[in-house]
């Protein structure tokens, strides 16, 4: 298999991008570039310069929507875009992968191999009630460590023994439900609050850089953002957003807080 460079991956990962942001247009979906990516597109135009990924959001509705039309046959769309989701064999985390399927990618730590992907997560709503918000959040992201655990591989080198213990500890804990049950429990509680009559959302699939409670009002609008050579849909009032992930976004971190997936990616098969 042919070794596919940081500058070729990116064109790819933008190419996946083109066909959601293009299906999302044909039908008056509604995303947003997400998390680094967003912030990418406002501190440089394009790609932080140590990031290899892309992430979208889309409110609960249009993303059901957009999973729908992108899983649907008779929808024109490229022959080598394909899913990963909660569906999928390797696969046990409430989001969605689109991705590539003419190149592979082993994910570090995690077993099954995939393409070059987008992460297209939902928004969800949270309880009315202020005082129910942090406790529900808390609630999921207690749900993500076993989501996390079934998709371990454990024979990966990149884990100290107290990690390897308490995720097999959650991966059989989620052996004996059933893996697949087990999904479809954290897709119903992740639903538990519709975002179309909720004020305040979130995506439920929590970890340090996403678990933050943000009002609907202020990420609904978008506008396009120049990307590398390409232009996406972005939340308008991007101070906000970015300012509830990362404070003072324009400031670079360090260099050792500089952190990517480090892909190694291949052609299937020769071009």
């Amino acid at each position: 298999m042919k070794k596919i460079d940081g500058v070729e991956s990116r064109e790819i990962q933008m190419s996946v991008l083109d066909e959601i942001s293009r299906i999302c247009k044909e039908n008056n979906l509604t995303y947003s570039l997400a998390y680094g990516t967003m912030l990418g597109a406002v501190r440089h135009k394009g790609y932080i310069p140590w990031d290899d990924d892309i992430d979208i959001f889309l409110l609960r509705e249009d993303y059901d929507k957009l999973i729908a039309l992108l899983k649907d046959p008779n929808v024109p769309k490229k022959e080598w875009l394909a899913l990963m989701d909660d569906t999928s064999k390797d696969f046990h985390c409430p989001f969605t992968k689109a991705y590539d399927d003419r190149t592979r990618v082993k994910m570090e730590r995690h077993v099954g191999e995939i393409g070059l992907w987008v992460d297209i997560f939902p928004l969800d709503g949270v309880p009315k009630a202020k005082c129910l918000e942090r406790p529900f959040v808390l609630f999921m992201s207690f749900l993500r460590v076993f989501s996390l655990a079934m998709s371990t591989d454990f024979k990966s080198k990149g884990y100290d023994a107290w990690t390897l213990f308490y995720k097999r500890f959650f991966y059989a804990f989620a052996c004996i439900v059933g893996k697949k049950r087990f999904c479809r429990f954290v897709e119903w509680a992740a639903r538990r609050y519709p975002a179309k009559d909720s004020a305040r959302v979130a995506n439920m699939f929590f970890d340090s850089k996403t678990d933050r409670i943000l009002d609907k009002a202020k990420i609904e609008e978008v506008v396009p953002y120049p990307f590398e050579n390409r232009e996406y849909l972005g939340v308008k009032n991007y101070d906000y957003y970015l300012s509830e992930f990362y404070r003072d976004y324009m400031q670079l971190p360090p260099e050792e807080k500089r952190y990517n997936h480090g892909l190694d990616v291949w052609w299937k098969e020769e071009k």
